[in-house]
């Protein structure tokens, strides 16, 4: 009983650290001090892969919640457009008991009326509606669902809708060039957040496990930091198609991302995003007419410590690796030259060693 209270007692402590509320009420009315200081939010309804039917619904009525309740507080705001305004990040296989490729037929017939549904929710209070990435072997199908979703007449011309594409991917820059050619296809931009990942340890394990020829991701932590540099250089040069949102902890990243897009920054060129309660000290330096005056968006997940723990999980492999940014700036033994280290001139020693 000991030790569980103390395991109940650090989840509940880390909770309050990276949760923003544990209802959607709760991380809006949190949220407001950030706000006010020119961040933006994208809200997150904890929650994993749905088991079951009862799981699939339960999780779609808390997204069609927090659309309402973050529809009705942008109502109130003074945002400018839909850029400005909060948005909600949405897991597709929360949505559906059976999201696999396997199943696509079924998938694309029960799962796509959901999100249609969801997506004309958020087009009413236009607000962004962000498809979450997942594990590799989905991707298929979340790009044909999102293809679905673009076509549907009811969301033409409409600009909210998002996808977040995982720069450790070998095939993240043919995902960009095929999500720029929808985009312009439908005469759309398309919100896409670009991440470096977030299951890397379960996509080589599965690699291993499955026996395959190859990792459908880079082994090598400067290979996804090069891979994420070029896709965000794809991305800027695609404007007209994508509105780019770089999420990052990595200050040598933000920095040249900065320097790639130049000096003449207008509205609705591209976004800055962190996690809530990892990131926000780092664009307190970038947000705001006295500092880079570039806009940040705030990933916000929004749950009980219940829910908490596999999005903990992953937050702590993540950051917690010893390549990681956010682990070696806390560390006053690391030289600064080796913290800021050019991605390309590191693989190139690895590949000269």
């Amino acid at each position: 009983p000991l030790i569980r209270r103390a395991v109940d007692v650090a989840i509940r402590m880390m909770g309050e650290q990276f949760v923003c509320g544990e209802t959607i009420d709760a991380a809006l009315r949190a949220s407001r001090a950030r706000h006010d200081r020119g961040f933006r939010y994208s809200f997150d309804m904890l929650g994993e892969a749905a088991l079951t039917e009862a799981d699939a619904g339960r999780y779609f009525r808390d997204y069609e919640t927090a659309l309402h309740a973050i529809g009705r507080s942008a109502q109130n705001a003074t945002a400018r457009d839909i850029l400005d305004r909060d948005g909600l990040s949405i897991k597709l296989s929360a949505l559906h008991p059976r999201y696999a490729r396997a199943q696509r037929d079924r998938v694309m017939a029960e799962l796509l009326p959901r999100l249609l549904h969801l997506a004309r929710l958020a087009r009413r209070y236009d607000i962004g509606l962000n498809i979450d990435a997942e594990e590799s072997e989905r991707l298929d199908l979340s790009l044909d669902l999102l293809d679905a979703l673009c076509a549907d007449p009811g969301l033409a011309g409409w600009n909210g809708i998002g996808f977040v594409v995982q720069a450790y991917g070998k095939r993240a820059p043919a995902v960009l060039d095929w999500i720029i050619a929808l985009a312009r296809r439908t005469g759309r931009r398309i919100m896409v957040r670009l991440v470096k990942g977030a299951y890397w340890d379960s996509e080589i394990k599965k690699a291993q496990v499955d026996g395959l020829a190859d990792f459908p991701v880079y082994t090598r932590k400067c290979h996804t930091d090069i891979s994420y540099l070029a896709c965000a250089r794809k991305m800027l040069a695609a404007g007209d198609a994508l509105f780019p949102q770089f999420a990052t902890h990595n200050a040598r990243t933000v920095a040249s991302i900065h320097a790639m897009a130049g000096d003449g920054f207008r509205h609705g060129d591209y976004e800055f995003q962190c996690l809530h309660g990892m990131g926000e000290s780092l664009y307190d330096h970038v947000v705001g007419a006295a500092n880079l005056d570039r806009p940040c968006r705030i990933y916000a997940p929004v749950g009980s410590h219940e829910t908490l723990l596999a999005y903990l999980v992953r937050r702590l492999l993540e950051n917690g690796a010893n390549s990681s940014f956010v682990n070696q700036i806390g560390d006053a033994a690391i030289p600064l030259d080796r913290l800021v280290a050019d991605p390309v001139a590191t693989a190139r020693a690895l590949a000269a060693a």
